[in-house]
């Protein structure tokens, strides 16, 4: 019998602790060669994209897709029993979330003050990440106009207190840690709003059309963590546009599972540095796999029979 979760139920069982906790094992097994990450897959066809990336670790198998905003992803043993069956926007937001936390605790290290850039959903929950992980408040975000009121009016009410900037530079001036996670097809990250010593999650672009950071940025900074670097010079947006300026440095990219694992030089105080997250499929089957594991612990979810095996008996 496969377990079938709704948004509800995975926004009731998933905390942005287990996520946080799940990710980081997921790094160091994929460093320790007990982890595996599948290159993401898209299909196209009439102005729509199917999106798919899959992982695996400890037992589990999974796969998300996605489509238009909708996603659902699967669970599988590795003797190819399907145990879950979940719609994963939420799951989404708790784990990209959760990631820049995990990223920046490990480059950055010591911060007391955070900025956030772009107030959608994903940018929502970078919020709330930084404030349920490491108690920071108030953090800073972007004046976004057409979304300002309706951020403020959620995050009130989860009683997390924000400080609206007036500008990205004033996001800058007030924060040691930048989330940017907006789906900009131009930078509009400069350099001299860069101090050094800071640290710059890139987590909004994932394909080749979509830059946040201007190439100067790119150029200055003393080390740039990916995912997967063969994946982030495929489609990291704002990596591709500073390589074709000649303002990229490939030497300076190492693998988050590395910096995690200790493998990485820690960054001096002057340094800048960058985590140009694209998102694989590992992070959400490790995510997959607590939020199942605490579903069956709780009873929380509905039963189906889906085998997928056709037989004339």
């Amino acid at each position: 019998m496969a377990l079938l979760l709704t948004e509800k139920d995975v926004s009731n069982l998933l905390k942005f602790e287990d996520a946080y906790v799940a990710l980081k094992e997921a790094f160091i097994a994929l460093e320790s060669k007990a982890g595996v990450n599948s290159k993401r897959m898209r299909t196209s066809i009439s102005g729509s994209t199917l999106t798919y990336q899959a992982g695996g670790l400890q037992g589990y198998l999974g796969i998300k897709t996605f489509i238009k905003g909708n996603f659902v992803s699967l669970l599988f043993s590795t003797s190819g029993e399907l145990l879950m069956i979940a719609e994963a926007d939420r799951l989404s937001q708790i784990r990209t979330g959760s990631l820049s936390v995990l990223a920046s605790d490990y480059i950055q290290i010591k911060y007391d003050t955070v900025g956030i850039i772009g107030l959608g959903k994903q940018g929502l929950a970078q919020v709330e990440a930084f404030y349920e992980l490491k108690k920071i408040e108030p953090i800073v975000i972007s004046r976004t106009q057409e979304r300002i009121n309706k951020a403020l009016r959620i995050l009130n009410s989860e009683g997390i207190k924000v400080k609206v900037a007036g500008s990205y530079k004033d996001v800058f001036l007030n924060s040691e840690v930048i989330t940017s996670i907006t789906s900009s097809k131009d930078p509009f990250i400069k350099l001299d709003y860069v101090r050094k010593g800071m640290h710059i999650n890139l987590m909004g672009s994932n394909i080749p059309e979509r830059v946040e950071a201007f190439p100067e940025l790119i150029k200055a900074s003393s080390i740039i963590v990916v995912e997967d670097i063969e994946q982030a010079l495929e489609e990291a947006g704002d990596l591709i546009l500073a390589k074709k300026m000649g303002m990229l440095d490939e030497s300076k990219l190492v693998t988050l599972s590395s910096v995690i694992a200790g493998k990485v030089e820690k960054k001096k105080d002057d340094d800048i540095s960058i985590f140009k997250s694209t998102g694989v499929g590992l992070e959400d089957v490790a995510v997959m796999k607590v939020l199942y594991e605490k579903a069956k612990k709780q009873g929380i979810g509905k039963e189906i029979e889906v085998k997928g095996v056709w037989s004339r008996e």
